[in-house]
């Protein structure tokens, strides 16, 4: 990436927009501290990210929830137990397994909570990722084209679950998306092309905007 300069508020929701290769997954990586700049310097939460050892990147990335297209799900467990495990190395103040059925209850799945990962839809292992990014009450949470693979109806439901549960704990959002229907969930809108800025807009709302949104929703399953 070259002589990006951003700003993001905290509690804000902004999609990071643009085609393959421009650099959207660059700039998550840097954001949670799993790459550091050549040059320059990140700041996230107020912890400058390339002054981190390895040992305290790890504690860091403890304090983002992480939610992408292929983020992987242990298929012996259930929905509750992959919840809950990430969490229980971490000293917490509150009781996991209580947080993760409010979760599962928030997305939708709290009867599906003792059901096996192998024995759910695409949507709903979807729904039980986005609840694990959110079990340890992040303050930053990074959504890699998290509705990648879903058909429109589950990557609506995903959206709308995304953007309602940061909202109701103010949680930053970064959500990376090739798709403009995507992109136009959010009210700020950063496009990237070759791994710089090329524009900082808010989302378009307007019938334009709508009607790409229906067409998104109503395109076919992706064959897998």
């Amino acid at each position: 990436m070259t002589d990006v300069n951003l700003a993001v508020p905290s509690g804000a929701a902004v999609a990071i927009a643009g085609p393959a290769g421009c650099g959207k997954t660059s700039l998550l990586r840097l954001a949670s501290a799993q790459d550091r700049p050549d040059t320059g310097s990140v700041v996230v939460d107020g912890v400058r990210i390339e002054s981190l050892s390895r040992r305290q990147a790890t504690r860091f990335r403890r304090r983002i929830g992480v939610l992408s297209h292929d983020s992987r799900l242990m298929g012996a467990l259930t929905a509750v137990d992959n919840v809950v495990f990430p969490l229980l190395y971490q000293r917490l103040s509150f009781d996991p397994y209580e947080r993760a059925m409010q979760l599962l209850d928030a997305v939708g799945l709290a009867e599906q909570a003792r059901v096996e990962v192998p024995h759910l839809s695409g949507g709903q292992r979807q729904r039980v990722v986005l609840a694990r990014a959110l079990a340890n009450r992040p303050r930053l949470v990074i959504a890699d084209e998290p509705t990648a693979g879903l058909d429109g109806r589950a990557a609506t439901e995903i959206l709308d679950l995304l953007k309602r549960l940061t909202g109701r704990y103010g949680t930053t959002l970064l959500l990376a998306t090739s798709e403009d229907a995507v992109a136009a969930r959010c009210p700020r809108v950063v496009r990237l092309r070759d791994g710089a800025i090329v524009d900082d807009i808010r989302a378009d709302t307007g019938e334009a905007a709508r009607e790409r949104a229906r067409r998104w929703i109503e395109r076919p399953a992706p064959v897998l």
